[in-house]
């Protein structure tokens, strides 16, 4: 489990399939990060909504929670925001970071290249999300190519981790959706959007895939903490 942060004008947020009028605030995005170090999470999940959506940056947060992160000697996966390469550089710069692109690769194959090229596989991640079977852009305003197209330029472009999220279910606790079969034979998929509880995770993991983002399933409390412990499970 990779136990989500997401940040819109300062503060620890959850949108609902990305529409801000449909938004929860948690509260405080370092004072969850220091519980989720306390709980002895290794990867987390961070990203800038306001910056995904065009609508503002809250880049200094973030650096400032990917800096504490790796302090405790935990990985940060970033994103949201992340259009050229001098972007991606900078966040890579911050410490132990793996950095999301999500439209810059669909728009800029070349440029994601040389991402790659710089930063190596293993620290970059592809994000691929989904919606009516066509990559989701520009924060999820506006429709790419179709998934066949858009995971046959991430396997040509050389990605070895890939973010799978269904939009129509993030943030709404209605149940997961398992990504094809032939993607997670081809890729790391982590898969994002729509996990309530504990058995989410469980047929999860039975499904191949390499790792789960959580984020309102956790923040409410439908999955603890310690539970995750408890049974042995990384986070």
């Amino acid at each position: 489990m990779i136990p989500a942060i997401d940040v819109s004008r300062g503060m620890l947020v959850r949108f609902v399939r990305g529409e801000r009028d449909k938004e929860k605030v948690y509260g405080d995005p370092m004072g969850w990060l220091e519980l989720l170090l306390d709980a002895d999470a290794r990867l987390i999940h961070i990203v800038d909504l306001d910056a995904a959506q065009g609508v503002g940056s809250n880049r200094e947060l973030v650096k400032s929670l990917v800096e504490r992160a790796t302090e405790a000697g935990a990985t940060a996966e970033v994103g949201g925001g992340i259009r050229t390469p001098s972007d991606a550089l900078e966040v890579a710069s911050w410490g132990d970071v793996r950095v999301i692109l999500g439209t810059l690769v669909y728009l800029n194959p070349a440029a994601a290249r040389g991402i790659l090229g710089e930063l190596g596989a293993d620290r970059v991640i592809a994000a691929l999300d989904v919606r009516g079977g066509r990559a989701a852009l520009g924060g999820w305003r506006h429709a790419g190519p179709s998934l066949g197209d858009a995971v046959r330029l991430l396997g040509m472009l050389g990605f070895r981790y890939v973010l799978y999220t269904d939009v129509e279910k993030d943030g709404t606790m209605a149940g997961p959706s398992r990504p094809p079969r032939w993607l997670t034979r081809s890729f790391a998929v982590i898969v994002a959007g729509g996990v309530s509880g504990l058995a989410d995770l469980e047929s999860l993991a039975c499904s191949g895939v390499y790792g789960v983002v959580v984020g309102r399933a956790l923040m409410e409390g439908y999955i603890g903490l310690g539970e995750m412990a408890e049974r042995g499970w990384e986070m």
